[in-house]
């Protein structure tokens, strides 16, 4: 199919979304508690679910809209970030070699106080780009201009969990009554919107930026609406220093104290931790989101991911922000937080199997976002975010069948998102043979440039 016949084909998709869609002879990595892979399985979607799953061999009946031939790929619930910033994805390759406080003063904060809303549309544009071509069908955002990023999220069909970073430290780009007052707005216009495909946080950043006060102001606004909450936690040694010195203990310990902490809280990072806080967040069944290159990349350490897996703590990974980890590539993502965490841990394999990693960035982020019931797995009754990854290729062979550990194996540390053919979310086909349908992506590509040029000059900030 040439590239004018896929974009007329996507043309009629989106004027005309699809009800019924199949997808057969795929071998589908289900994800479920068995971790159940299906070869020449098939998968039937009706509206926004899934409501077969099977072997090939036992499909009766026609009557999809349209057939998707998946030979020879695998068919894989849709990639989650627990932690992303989309609103810096334009600061891609900028900061390097600076330490995370530096990066925040140097680069960062100027930035941040340049930026408006149509800034933050454009570079939500593009993280959302980037994540539908590399496979990622839901993320966790927080930053600024919220509103703009709903919009941008919304357009693009992806899903996303939204919160606002609430600070009130005296560096930052914002006030505490500014950001409450946003994320309040932001629960209030969006959560629950875009056909339920965005939900919303509050977004306490973290404890050097946020006070006692408003850590406890965000607490009780999330219990009153009933969302979450999304913050940083013991990413730097300084986080550690700041709590210690200010309120004579750590900081998991520290938001423990408060109440904070619980089984609807992303905190994104957990580096810097001690056994009796890795046994807090157990208790609080608090979701710790691993960003691996992001902590390597800016020096800060690594999360003891393999200690807190063994302790049945629900681990996330995320991606975080472009600036301090460059690609946005989930896949990417799991080879290097193993990798690293082998290093960590000073053994082979050091606490991350390749099915573990893939499970932190499917079922755990689901179940970290409040949306275990719907996604994060291939089972009849979730809602259709699938995604189809080209096995055929020199760098993902041989695949040995009956084996389900080569093939995932060869997913984690084998694969990139350059593999991924196909990307639906609830029901509807965002990319089709890399074709992306619900964004123009010479347009969004230009517009992150011209973008980044005006917001930079408006910072005085100087490539």
């Amino acid at each position: 199919m040439s590239v004018n016949h896929r974009r007329a084909w996507f043309s009629l998709v989106v004027e005309d979304p699809l009800s019924n869609i199949l997808i057969k002879d795929a071998t589908i990595v289900t994800m479920n508690r068995e971790d159940r892979v299906i070869r020449r399985g098939y998968v039937r979607i009706e509206e926004d679910r899934i409501v077969e799953v099977g072997r090939a061999s036992g499909l009766k009946g026609g009557g999809a809209e349209l057939v998707l031939d998946g030979k020879g790929q695998a068919l894989l619930p849709g990639l989650i970030s627990g932690h992303t910033h989309s609103g810096l994805t334009l600061l891609r390759g900028f900061g390097e070699g600076l330490d995370p406080d530096k990066l925040w003063e140097t680069w960062l904060w100027p930035y941040e106080r340049s930026l408006r809303g149509k800034d933050s549309y454009a570079s939500a544009q593009l993280t959302c780009l980037e994540l539908i071509k590399s496979g990622v069908t839901c993320f966790a955002d927080m930053h600024f201009n919220m509103e703009s990023v709903a919009q941008a999220v919304r357009d693009s069909g992806l899903r996303a969990s939204l919160s606002v970073a609430m600070m009130d430290s005296e560096a930052a780009p914002t006030t505490a009554d500014r950001s409450t007052r946003e994320n309040e707005e932001l629960v209030r216009r969006w959560h629950g919107k875009a056909e339920g495909r965005i939900s919303c946080m509050f977004g306490p950043c973290t404890v050097r930026t946020a006070s006692r006060e408003l850590f406890l102001k965000a607490r009780e606004m999330a219990d009153r609406y009933g969302v979450g909450l999304h913050i940083h936690l013991s990413e730097t040694s300084r986080d550690v220093q700041h709590t210690v010195g200010r309120y004579g203990v750590r900081p998991v310990k520290y938001l423990h104290s408060l109440g904070i902490l619980g089984d609807d809280v992303l905190a994104a990072h957990c580096v810097h931790l001690d056994r009796e806080e890795t046994e807090l967040l157990k208790q609080s069944r608090t979701n710790p989101i691993h960003n691996p290159s992001c902590n390597a990349k800016t020096g800060v350490g690594m999360a003891p991911v393999a200690e807190m897996l063994a302790k049945g703590i629900n681990v996330g990974l995320g991606l975080d922000a472009a600036v301090c980890n460059d690609s946005l590539d989930m896949f990417r993502e799991m080879k290097v937080g193993c990798l690293l965490q082998s290093v960590a841990e000073g053994r082979s394999y050091g606490g991350i199997l390749a099915t573990e990693a893939l499970r932190m960035c499917t079922v755990n982020n689901a179940l970290a976002l409040g949306f275990g019931d719907s996604i994060g797995s291939v089972e009849v009754g979730k809602k259709a975010d699938l995604i189809l990854v080209d096995l055929v290729q020199p760098h993902m062979t041989p695949l040995v069948w009956g084996q389900t550990s080569n093939l995932v194996s060869n997913l984690v540390y084998s694969a990139t998102g350059r593999d991924v053919t196909t990307v639906i979310v609830d029901g509807t086909m965002l990319m089709r043979e890399r074709i992306v349908s619900s964004l123009d992506e010479r347009a969004v590509v230009e517009k992150a440039g011209e973008t980044l040029e005006r917001v930079l000059s408006r910072a005085g900030l100087k490539p």
